[in-house]
């Protein structure tokens, strides 16, 4: 019975909130967000049109790069399932005789 109860406790579920699965999205909104909250409070400061422009290129570029870093998890969590999956041994090299 204490054996089904320490599975219980200590087997894991859920997405890893370290893995891709929760970076990519979460990356993915926040620079969306932040966009978005930037392009809605931008008028309320009452720039000049290149200030303006600046500050939304400025909020396109930390959208793009949230976009950015969160499919770099992505590849690189995959990239390291592949390694893993191949033998980490290198097979024996014996001269022929």
């Amino acid at each position: 019975m204490s054996g089904i109860i320490r599975r219980l406790f200590t087997a894991r579920f859920g997405p890893n909130l370290l893995g891709a699965a929760v970076i990519q999205p979460v990356l993915t909104g926040v620079g969306v967000f932040t966009f978005l909250a930037g392009v809605l409070y931008l008028p309320s400061l009452g720039p000049t049109r290149v200030e303006g422009i600046l500050a939304l290129l400025l909020l396109a570029t930390v959208a793009l790069l949230c976009t950015v870093v969160g499919q770099l998890a992505a590849v690189l969590e995959r990239l390291n399932v592949g390694r893993q999956a191949e033998p980490s041994v290198a097979p024996d090299r014996r001269p022929v005789t």
